[in-house]
């Protein structure tokens, strides 16, 4: 499907007297085109002993959606005759998920396919199709740093990265060996480098085997940091996916903070977060020296079969991120930072995904869209 429309602005000439104007979004600006790549080129004219200067701008969106986590009940609703069709189950999202110019999910639960046997919680390996099924609506790269990465062992990792391989999707946070893991995830977007990292807290007690100690990023502050400082400085975006915080708590804890924090002083510009299953506020962090770092603290389920309250809602996270050159200078700016949210229909015989704003079912927990966009920006809100 086509994904990305380029919109290209003709030239125009701008004659200023000594000066220059730059555009700024706000936070609360709500995206209106269905693409979102863009530039801009002008002329700034000088004084006449000064060279002509060409300023140009561009802005894509970043994207980045929750959990997908396959209980058996959700699953065996996709079942057809020579396989898994999720195509269903993911249909009603389509025209939100084509949104982002680059768009990460969060793979909680290991597509390690049939070969080694399907199972559910809690050691879950799901049917390699519901990998397939992202991509086709616009999935760019997995996150696979969780909890459940090792449920089912090495094999299920190298399994599933088999089939990242076979079909073209990157992935991140879970990784073959070493020399998979010391592979830079770097992505090329309209002209805008971005690096991504992922970590995880833990693997459910399962202890990573002996010679595969990089099959899985554990959150290692020492390491993040050395991983942080070799990616920074070959991108113009660093974000990094944190597996963190407290199931099924609506809030970030202390340790969440005190991480984000650190990420944002190492000079992290987006961090995304997941493992609590639900949606938590987004945060921005402001530096001494200037720094900024947009933090969703979690995007809760995007595909799940969980059913406690709140754990049907999650969402698609989005930043703009604006490209600004004027001759040899270039700058970066993240705006219109929020989250879209979904819900995780329960009916008889599937779990369908759909726009919160969409849904004619309520949520388990009773939550409205208002509500929970409210509760999104409650951060936001107190810093204003």
């Amino acid at each position: 499907m086509q994904k990305k429309v380029v919109f290209f602005l003709s030239f125009i000439a701008v004659l200023l007297l000594g000066c220059q104007e730059t555009i700024s979004l706000s936070e609360d600006e709500q995206v209106t085109v269905p693409s979102n790549e863009q530039t801009e080129s002008s002329i700034i004219e000088m004084d006449e002993e000064e060279e002509i200067v060409q300023k140009e701008e561009k802005t894509i969106v970043i994207g980045a959606i929750g959990d997908i986590l396959l209980h058996e009940r959700a699953y065996e609703r996709a079942e057809v005759e020579d396989g898994y069709d999720f195509n269903p189950m993911l249909e009603n999202v389509a025209s939100m998920l084509a949104k982002p110019d680059f768009l990460m999910a969060n793979q909680e639960s290991i597509p390690g396919g049939i070969e080694i046997g399907l199972s559910t919680y809690p050691a879950f390996n799901s049917p390699q199709e519901i990998v397939r099924e992202l991509q086709f609506y616009g999935v760019d790269m997995l996150i696979g740093a969780n909890n459940h990465t090792l449920d089912r062992g090495v094999r299920a990792i190298e399994l599933a990265i088999d089939y990242y391989d076979e079909i073209g999707i990157d992935y991140v946070g879970k990784y073959r060996d070493t020399e998979d893991r010391e592979t830079d995830r770097i992505v090329d977007v309209e002209g805008i480098e971005i690096g991504v990292l992922a970590y995880t807290y833990g693997t459910n007690g399962i202890p990573v085997p002996d010679g595969h100690e990089d099959v899985v990023a554990l959150i290692d502050e020492e390491r993040i940091e050395q991983d942080v400082n070799a990616l920074r400085k070959k991108v113009d975006i660093l974000i990094v996916h944190m597996h963190w915080g407290d199931e099924y708590a609506l809030e970030p804890n202390d340790e969440q903070r005190r991480l984000a924090n650190e990420l944002s002083e190492m000079g992290v510009d987006l961090i995304f977060g997941h493992h609590p299953h639900v949606l938590q506020p987004i945060d921005k962090i402001e530096q001494e020296d200037g720094h900024e770092t947009i933090v969703f603290y979690s995007l809760g389920n995007f595909y799940s079969g969980q059913e406690f309250d709140y754990t049907d809602i999650g969402g698609l996270a989005s930043v703009e991120v604006k490209k600004t050159t004027i001759g040899e200078e270039t700058t970066f700016e993240l705006n219109n930072y929020h989250i879209e949210p979904t819900l995780v229909l329960r009916q008889e015989y599937d779990y369908r995904v759909v726009p919160f704003a969409e849904a004619e079912h309520p949520s388990i927990s009773g939550s409205t869209v208002e509500e929970m966009i409210d509760h999104t920006n409650l951060y936001l809100a107190e810093s204003e």
